[in-house]
């Protein structure tokens, strides 16, 4: 069943005031700086946890950092460890837990998961587009070190390029015995940072061949399903148990439905559940608790163990919450289109990206990059008038189309399309 286009066409707007009234943009989203920031003091004992630490440098306590071995947990840990440096603490370490092996610290430590993929906007859109507005003031020794491994920082889809590259670096490098080679990239001198980097950019290729393994697998081998939710056993033992949410979230975002992993480890099932937005996966395990041994997470990603003996009880629970859930299910089976023009109003095209593109950026989670509904798109006419990719064996070249594009570098990407008589 192909997926809903939803979109409001406002005939004689810009491409940006179309998508600032499809989003609700306002203008003190677009103009937001550091300044806007909210003041912080305003955290909940802030001075009291200020304090303590001052007094704790000053009488020479030992100091442990207990960080997270995800990237945020890693970056924050390193923030508070080099300013206790610079405030002169000299009894100060770190322990940065190995989920894969230190499963005891995980109730503690998941906090911390709370912290990732956050939204692009409010705060933390502010703090990411200020960090590349000021790309090149930033005087840092670990920046510096990994510049060779850079993509030219012209603007402010390359500079975003550059934080996913560092972010997917530094998610790399978990240790026993607390020890992290990521955290100790961002602390040691640079000639050691040098062979750290060489280290983890080979651990993320190793990982990014691992992933485009398990895609494969996938894709190959499981067809579009029947139901509205999915489950997939890995009785075949092809997905490691540290990739099953990237693989819950492969098959949620191909077949838009909830989707639970499920793999035996020691005698004991881990499952991990993906859906869309309007689904909430927490609601449904707790729906299914009586079934479960532990669970967690949030709404849109969300973990459990599982005895064997209670899986199959466990999906027929799990069908009922998602049967009486079909309306949140279809309706996030949609594409949003955030405006609206015809091949013959290219112009409207070339302002926006010449003049406005950069003002809703940085794109990210909460704030994806637009997607635009493009009328009468004739393959063999239109080729040369606007440059799409991912079209191969998709579009017939005597035959004109609707299409939905999204922008990426010097290009558009196809994300559907649909024949002209197409009822939309």
């Amino acid at each position: 069943m192909p997926l809903k286009w939803s979109y409001s066409e406002y005939i004689n707007g810009s491409i940006l005031d179309q998508i600032k009234q499809n989003r609700k943009i306002s203008d003190s989203f677009i103009n937001a700086s550091i300044e806007d920031i909210p003041d912080i003091s305003l955290f909940k004992d802030i001075k009291l946890a200020s304090g303590r630490i001052i007094e704790a440098v000053q009488s020479k306590e030992k100091i442990m950092i207990f960080g997270h071995d995800d990237v945020d947990g890693v970056t924050s840990a390193y923030i508070l460890f080099d300013f206790l440096e610079n405030i002169g603490s000299q009894n100060h370490f770190y322990y940065i837990p190995n989920r894969l092996l230190d499963t005891n610290y995980m109730f503690w430590t998941a906090v911390g998961t709370l912290a990732d993929k956050v939204p692009l906007i409010g705060v933390n859109r502010i703090i990411i587009k200020d960090v590349l507005e000021k790309w090149f003031s930033f005087d840092d020794l670990t920046i510096e070190t990994m510049k060779p491994y850079f993509v030219a920082p012209h603007n402010f889809e390359k500079r975003m390029s550059i934080l996913k590259f560092i972010t997917k670096i530094l998610s790399n490098g978990r240790m026993p015995a607390g020890e992290n080679l990521a955290l100790s990239c961002l602390l040691v001198s640079r000639k050691e940072k040098e062979v750290i980097i060489k280290k983890l950019i080979a651990e993320q290729r190793d990982h990014e061949y691992k992933l485009r393994k398990v895609s494969s697998y996938l894709n190959s081998s499981i067809t579009r399903p029947t139901l509205n939710w999915f489950f997939f056993k890995d009785s075949e033992n092809k997905i490691e148990i540290n990739l099953m949410g990237f693989s819950a979230s492969l098959l949620t975002k191909k077949f838009m439905i909830p989707v639970v992993v499920l793999k035996e480890r020691s005698g004991v099932f881990s499952g991990e559940g993906r859906c869309m937005e309007g689904f909430d996966l927490m609601e449904a395990f707790t729906f299914c608790r009586e079934h479960l041994i532990q669970f967690g997470g949030h709404k849109k990603a969300a973990g459990f163990t599982i005895l064997p003996g209670e899986i199959e009880n466990f999906q027929k629970k799990f069908s009922i919450y998602v049967n009486k859930h079909k309306q949140e299910i279809e309706f996030s089976r949609k594409i949003s289109v955030d405006a609206v023009f015809s091949i013959d109003e290219l112009d409207k095209l070339d302002d926006y990206l010449q003049t406005d593109y950069y003002l809703l950026q940085p794109f990210g989670q909460g704030n994806s990059n637009p997607k635009f509904l493009l009328k009468n798109y004739h393959p063999k006419r239109d080729a040369d008038k606007i440059k799409l990719k991912k079209t191969e064996n998709k579009l017939e070249s005597d035959k004109v189309y609707n299409l939905i594009v999204s922008h990426e570098g010097s290009s558009f990407n196809l994300v559907d399309h649909r024949n002209i008589n197409y009822l939309l």
